[in-house]
């Protein structure tokens, strides 16, 4: 059971309750909402990755970077949220395991590479020389960045899930 409520939308000021309603009915939407202010630039961030698109990093090595922050946070809601959007852009049910897992050695050249940047990031909060090196030689500046801030934005986001304890929505 989550740690306080989920608000009502009647509770949350109107800018809020507007970026509410343009995302899916899905708890940490929800939560996230009862930081009024804060909550639509989270949810048009999280929106641009995904739907208005436009970023360089492609979907596949996105869906890596954030299965493994997940993986490596120990955020069993986001894991269980972007293992079916990580075989939608083509991980096989073998690499999904192993991004989640950590089993590295499973993946390719460049998903491993991605993997260990967003678990080193995740677990030390800092990125060696060496994995840095390995997203460098395939990735440019702005893939890197968007990297970077994927990987930021969901260790935060796995950050409040888990210490507020947002549960995974019931299945209808």
């Amino acid at each position: 059971m989550a740690r306080i409520p989920y608000p009502e939308r009647a509770q949350l000021e109107d800018e809020a309750a507007k970026a509410l309603d343009g995302m899916k009915p899905m708890n940490v939407f929800r939560m996230l909402a009862r930081a009024d202010t804060l909550a639509p630039p989270i949810f048009e961030a999280t929106t641009r990755l995904f739907t208005r698109g436009k970023t360089q990093l492609t979907p596949r090595m996105r869906q890596v970077a954030i299965l493994r922050t997940a993986g490596a946070g120990g955020v069993a809601y986001l894991v269980a949220h972007h293992e079916p959007i990580s075989a939608r852009v083509g991980l096989t049910p073998a690499e999904i395991d192993a991004v989640r897992d950590g089993k590295l050695q499973e993946l390719g050249e460049q998903e491993r590479a991605v993997a260990r940047f967003a678990e080193e990031s995740t677990v030390t909060g800092d990125v060696s020389d060496a994995a840095f090196g390995a997203v460098r030689a395939f990735m440019n500046d702005r893939e890197l960045v968007e990297l970077s801030v994927t990987v930021g934005l969901y260790n935060c986001i796995g950050r409040v899930l888990k210490a507020l304890r947002v549960e995974l929505e019931e299945k209808s």
